[in-house]
């Protein structure tokens, strides 16, 4: 990292590649262990808990989005060619840590007993594989500059999306229930439109960030728009036939 070198341990190919692992075999495991329907734990707790982690989580979504919005500079709202400072680089710090905390999303479905219907190939995926895209970018020391774009609309729809499960929790309904699923779809295609910029410079010449790296961003928004918008919720059936069959 740039200016954050006391945090390079972080940002290592093992310390990026290993746990994805790890959270993959534990997810597929543990979601076979548990029975469809049953939660792990008593109803009551497990909504307080919920309720708690939405809470941190709308906190640090909230914390992150302030310390990422300043990349917006209209009408350069993708903040291209900006120059990097620490301040970008430690708070794509934080969102790249942040995406370890997200993987209680997952201990939820399980623990909930939902797995067979909720932990989907996109869930897991994008839960196992988005930590290493910023990682990369901060191994690089190219977490800064447009880079903050991805972070920050990510943080802005977290905010959201654990709003709207706080606010569900308490058996009230979200109006906006509808709206938030296509925000989520834009976000994705707004980080594939802003890989597109950055690498044609048909707006403005990136002359920060290395043009390799939003080729990596270009690649997985191709994977997230197409799974998010055709297979949100697909299973592969080999997993189902394992499922059916340990029944």
């Amino acid at each position: 990292m740039k200016y954050y070198p006391q945090y390079n341990n972080f940002v290592t190919w093992p310390a990026m590649l290993i746990p994805p692992a790890v959270y993959v075999v534990v997810a597929v495991l543990a979601s076979r262990s548990v029975t469809p329907g049953k939660p792990v734990l008593p109803a009551g707790l497990l909504k307080n808990v919920l309720r708690v982690y939405n809470v941190v989580q709308i906190v640090l979504c909230t914390y992150m989005t302030w310390g990422l919005l300043p990349v917006v500079q209209p009408p350069n709202i993708f903040g291209i060619s900006t120059e990097f400072d620490a301040r970008g680089e430690w708070f794509i710090f934080v969102h790249y840590l942040s995406k370890f905390l997200d993987w209680f999303d997952t201990f939820f479905i399980i623990v909930k007993g939902n797995a067979k219907k909720q932990l989907s190939f996109l869930h897991v995926y994008h839960h196992s594989s988005i930590g290493l895209m910023w990682g990369i970018l901060l191994m690089y020391d190219n977490a800064g500059g447009t880079a903050r774009y991805g972070a920050m609309i990510n943080s802005v729809t977290h905010v959201l999306m654990y709003s709207h499960y706080l606010w569900t929790s308490f058996g009230r309904k979200n109006p906006f229930k509808a709206l938030l699923t296509k925000w989520q779809i834009a976000q994705f295609y707004s980080c594939f439109v802003h890989a597109v910029l950055v690498l044609t410079g048909v707006w403005i010449v990136e002359t920060q960030l290395k043009l390799e790296l939003a080729w990596l961003q270009f690649c997985y928004h191709i994977t997230m728009v197409y799974l998010f918008t055709f297979k949100m919720a697909w299973i592969p059936k080999i997993y189902i036939d394992l499922e059916d069959k340990s029944a």
